[in-house]
């Protein structure tokens, strides 16, 4: 008895031995990693005094920021917070006092007498796709890097819309200035250059701009004793779904809450619109004589 004692531990003992490599080498997806995140929805309205609890950690939400899955919201008396899921299409308004966990594509009450409602996102505003996390436009390689701005830029930047022109206009260095204007793609290659006296020019409409490609334009200022100065900027266009979307959510702002509102202020800036709006630049004004030179790829 004793030696099948001693021979079924032998055994145990070695089928640990013999699995524990491959359980240690198992594929990193089979392994919970801490500290991951996983940003579900937006808080879109908060009043009052509101608590989110995310592990060890407890923050005061603002409107726009971004919630991750398994956060546990704490409302006080007549507190108030709406979490929008843009990606299911699904509002929820929370009243305190409670408590309510954030589920991967819903909200739960858990505890207290507060109140939980759910309404749907409009189709205008979830046709704007917006995702919980941010976005920003960036360029390659090609268009990153520090540039001595001296000459200032005033716009474009960041997304433009297709139906606008592309103005490009900076500060004026004085009367007796000539300025090079040049558009370059995400990639170094000249798509457009120019000569003139004004400090603004409007692009043709025949110079080909690709929808979502980022674009940097560059303007050397040659003065009148031989001085120089430059300055860059970037905008790209956005394409034309994008574009749609948006404007038919806009015409619908004066109508919407404060939810609405803050979905299409959301989508603009993920869409890479700058936070200051469009840039007025003055028309250029005509300049006799001069003539321009286009460079194609």
């Amino acid at each position: 008895m004793m030696a099948r004692f001693v021979m079924l531990r032998f055994l145990m003992a070695r089928f640990v031995l013999s699995v524990l490599p491959a359980l240690l080498a198992a594929p990193d997806c089979a392994r919970a990693e801490p500290g991951t995140t996983r940003l579900v929805a937006i808080v879109t309205e908060v009043e009052g005094s509101a608590r989110l609890i995310i592990g060890s950690r407890v923050t005061s939400p603002e409107v726009a920021d971004p919630v991750e899955q398994g956060v546990i919201v704490v409302l006080e008396r007549n507190a108030r917070i709406v979490l929008t899921y843009p990606v299911g299409g699904a509002i929820y308004e929370l009243h305190g006092p409670g408590r309510f966990v954030v589920q991967s594509e819903a909200v739960q009450a858990r505890g207290g007498s507060g109140r939980l409602a759910r309404r749907d996102l409009i189709p205008a505003l979830r046709a704007l796709r917006i995702q919980p996390d941010g976005s920003t436009l960036q360029g390659s390689a090609a268009m990153r890097g520090t540039i001595v701005q001296e000459l200032e830029p005033e716009g474009p930047r960041g997304t433009q819309l297709a139906r606008d022109p592309i103005r490009l206009c900076w500060r004026s260095l004085g009367p007796q200035w000539n300025y090079r204007v040049r558009l370059i793609d995400d990639e170094g290659s000249v798509l457009f250059e120019t000569r003139t006296a004004d400090p603004a020019f409007e692009l043709p409409a025949t110079v080909p701009l690709q929808p979502n490609v980022p674009y940097l334009w560059h303007v050397m200022a040659i003065g009148p004793y031989g001085q120089s100065s430059d300055g860059a900027g970037q905008f790209r266009r956005l394409d034309p779904d994008s574009e749609q979307a948006l404007l038919t959510a806009e015409s619908l702002a004066p109508d919407l809450d404060q939810t609405g509102r803050t979905l299409i202020r959301i989508a603009r800036q993920q869409l890479g619109f700058t936070a200051g709006g469009a840039v007025t630049c003055s028309p250029p004004a005509p300049a006799p004589g001069r003539s321009n030179s286009a460079v194609s790829e």
